[in-house]
Protein backbone atom coordinates (compact mmCIF):
# COMPACT_ATOMS: atom_id res chain seq x y z
CA UNK A 1 0.00 0.00 0.00
CA UNK A 2 2.63 2.75 0.83
CA UNK A 3 4.47 2.17 -2.62
CA UNK A 4 1.04 2.64 -4.42
CA UNK A 5 1.03 6.17 -2.38
CA UNK A 6 4.70 6.89 -3.42
CA UNK A 7 4.03 5.88 -7.04
CA UNK A 8 0.68 7.56 -6.88
CA UNK A 9 2.19 11.20 -5.55
CA UNK A 10 5.44 10.30 -7.89
CA UNK A 11 3.25 10.47 -11.07
CA UNK A 12 1.49 13.94 -9.95
CA UNK A 13 4.54 15.68 -10.23
CA UNK A 14 4.20 14.38 -14.47
CA UNK A 15 1.15 15.48 -14.98
CA UNK A 16 0.64 19.19 -16.48
CA UNK A 17 -1.73 21.83 -16.46
CA UNK A 18 -2.06 25.34 -17.90
CA UNK A 19 -3.84 28.09 -16.02
CA UNK A 20 -6.81 29.43 -17.51
CA UNK A 21 -6.00 33.36 -15.67
CA UNK A 22 -2.24 33.79 -17.00
CA UNK A 23 -1.32 30.63 -19.15
CA UNK A 24 1.51 29.49 -16.99
CA UNK A 25 2.53 25.58 -17.04
CA UNK A 26 1.82 24.50 -13.42
CA UNK A 27 2.60 20.44 -12.20
CA UNK A 28 -0.53 19.23 -10.60
CA UNK A 29 1.20 18.00 -7.32
CA UNK A 30 2.04 21.68 -7.17
CA UNK A 31 -1.70 22.60 -6.88
CA UNK A 32 -3.54 23.91 -4.07
CA UNK A 33 -7.53 22.26 -4.41
CA UNK A 34 -10.19 23.39 -2.27
CA UNK A 35 -14.16 23.80 -2.91
CA UNK A 36 -15.51 26.96 -3.42
CA UNK A 37 -14.88 28.69 -0.14
CA UNK A 38 -11.29 29.22 0.56
CA UNK A 39 -9.98 26.33 3.47
CA UNK A 40 -9.32 27.51 6.92
CA UNK A 41 -5.92 28.78 7.69
CA UNK A 42 -4.01 25.88 9.14
CA UNK A 43 -0.85 25.75 11.40
CA UNK A 44 1.44 25.71 8.54
CA UNK A 45 0.10 28.85 6.98
CA UNK A 46 -0.06 30.97 9.87
CA UNK A 47 3.86 29.97 10.87
CA UNK A 48 4.87 30.96 7.00
CA UNK A 49 2.70 34.43 7.68
CA UNK A 50 4.40 35.04 10.63
CA UNK A 51 7.97 34.24 9.51
CA UNK A 52 7.38 36.44 6.08
CA UNK A 53 6.52 39.03 8.87
CA UNK A 54 9.72 38.80 10.64
CA UNK A 55 11.80 38.87 7.31
CA UNK A 56 9.94 41.92 6.14
CA UNK A 57 10.76 43.24 10.00
CA UNK A 58 14.39 42.23 9.87
CA UNK A 59 14.45 44.08 6.44
CA UNK A 60 13.82 47.46 7.57
CA UNK A 61 15.37 46.95 10.82
CA UNK A 62 18.79 46.55 8.34
CA UNK A 63 17.68 49.33 6.35
CA UNK A 64 17.50 51.73 9.16
CA UNK A 65 20.65 50.54 10.35
CA UNK A 66 22.60 50.71 7.24
CA UNK A 67 20.64 54.79 6.81
CA UNK A 68 22.21 55.55 10.35
CA UNK A 69 25.68 54.20 9.40
CA UNK A 70 25.73 56.59 6.80
CA UNK A 71 24.46 59.07 8.29
CA UNK A 72 27.48 58.57 11.35
CA UNK A 73 29.75 58.14 8.42
CA UNK A 74 28.51 61.75 7.03
CA UNK A 75 28.77 63.66 10.30
CA UNK A 76 32.12 61.97 10.86
CA UNK A 77 33.76 63.25 7.79
CA UNK A 78 32.28 66.39 8.64
CA UNK A 79 33.51 67.01 11.77
CA UNK A 80 36.84 65.44 11.08
CA UNK A 81 36.68 68.09 8.23
CA UNK A 82 36.46 71.10 10.64
CA UNK A 83 39.24 69.60 12.71
CA UNK A 84 41.88 69.36 9.26
CA UNK A 85 40.54 72.77 9.15
CA UNK A 86 41.78 73.94 12.22
CA UNK A 87 44.85 71.94 12.74
CA UNK A 88 46.24 72.60 8.84
CA UNK A 89 48.26 75.28 8.30
CA UNK A 90 49.91 74.49 4.89
CA UNK A 91 47.32 72.54 2.72
CA UNK A 92 43.74 74.53 3.74
CA UNK A 93 45.54 78.37 3.06
CA UNK A 94 46.60 77.06 0.06
CA UNK A 95 43.12 75.52 -1.24
CA UNK A 96 44.78 71.81 -1.81
CA UNK A 97 43.28 68.72 0.05
CA UNK A 98 45.51 67.58 2.03
CA UNK A 99 44.30 63.88 1.23
CA UNK A 100 45.81 64.42 -2.61
CA UNK A 101 49.35 65.19 -0.15
CA UNK A 102 52.38 62.72 -0.08
CA UNK A 103 55.54 63.31 2.57
CA UNK A 104 58.42 62.92 1.01
CA UNK A 105 60.66 65.40 3.30
CA UNK A 106 63.55 65.21 1.29
CA UNK A 107 64.47 67.26 -0.95
CA UNK A 108 60.87 68.74 -0.74
CA UNK A 109 58.65 68.60 1.69
CA UNK A 110 55.51 67.66 -0.46
CA UNK A 111 54.17 66.46 -3.69
CA UNK A 112 50.45 67.17 -3.97
CA UNK A 113 48.75 65.38 -6.50
CA UNK A 114 45.96 68.18 -6.83
CA UNK A 115 42.31 66.84 -7.89
CA UNK A 116 43.22 63.26 -6.75
CA UNK A 117 40.64 62.92 -4.09
CA UNK A 118 38.11 65.69 -5.36
CA UNK A 119 35.04 64.20 -3.58
CA UNK A 120 33.44 64.06 -7.21
CA UNK A 121 34.61 60.62 -8.48
CA UNK A 122 36.47 61.57 -11.62
CA UNK A 123 39.62 61.87 -9.36
CA UNK A 124 41.42 63.50 -12.27
CA UNK A 125 44.06 65.34 -11.28
CA UNK A 126 44.78 68.65 -12.47
CA UNK A 127 48.06 69.94 -11.55
CA UNK A 128 50.94 68.25 -9.27
CA UNK A 129 52.82 70.50 -7.10
CA UNK A 130 56.07 70.70 -5.18
CA UNK A 131 55.47 72.22 -1.57
CA UNK A 132 58.48 72.89 1.01
CA UNK A 133 57.44 74.71 3.59
CA UNK A 134 60.66 76.22 5.15
CA UNK A 135 63.23 78.23 2.94
CA UNK A 136 66.26 75.96 2.53
CA UNK A 137 69.69 77.00 1.87
CA UNK A 138 72.76 75.33 0.66
CA UNK A 139 72.63 71.62 -0.78
CA UNK A 140 68.71 71.77 -0.10
CA UNK A 141 68.31 74.80 -2.57
CA UNK A 142 70.72 73.46 -5.00
CA UNK A 143 68.64 70.36 -5.23
CA UNK A 144 65.16 71.84 -5.54
CA UNK A 145 66.69 74.38 -8.13
CA UNK A 146 67.61 71.44 -10.39
CA UNK A 147 64.19 69.34 -10.09
CA UNK A 148 62.64 73.21 -11.22
CA UNK A 149 64.64 73.16 -14.19
CA UNK A 150 64.32 69.82 -15.02
CA UNK A 151 60.21 70.17 -14.92
CA UNK A 152 60.65 73.59 -16.50
CA UNK A 153 62.37 71.90 -19.69
CA UNK A 154 60.55 68.53 -19.43
CA UNK A 155 63.80 66.72 -18.93
CA UNK A 156 61.94 63.69 -17.08
CA UNK A 157 60.59 60.82 -17.45
CA UNK A 158 57.42 59.16 -15.83
CA UNK A 159 57.42 55.45 -14.55
CA UNK A 160 54.87 53.86 -12.46
CA UNK A 161 55.61 50.90 -10.22
CA UNK A 162 53.17 48.64 -8.55
CA UNK A 163 53.61 47.04 -5.79
CA UNK A 164 51.67 43.66 -6.51
CA UNK A 165 49.96 41.57 -2.74
CA UNK A 166 53.71 39.47 -2.77
CA UNK A 167 55.74 41.83 -2.27
CA UNK A 168 56.82 42.09 -6.01
CA UNK A 169 57.72 45.45 -7.91
CA UNK A 170 56.43 45.75 -11.91
CA UNK A 171 56.63 48.56 -13.94
CA UNK A 172 53.23 49.48 -15.32
CA UNK A 173 53.18 49.99 -19.34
Amino acid sequence: MQKEVLDFYSMLRHIFGVCPCCGEIFRLSDCKLFQKKKPEIDWKEEIDKEMQRLENLEEKILLKIEESKEAARTVGRRNADKLVRKLDKIFIPLKLNCNDCKVIFHPIDFIVFNGMNNNVGDCSIKEILLIDKDNKSGQYLEIQKSISNAIQTRNYDWLTLRVENDGNIIEEE
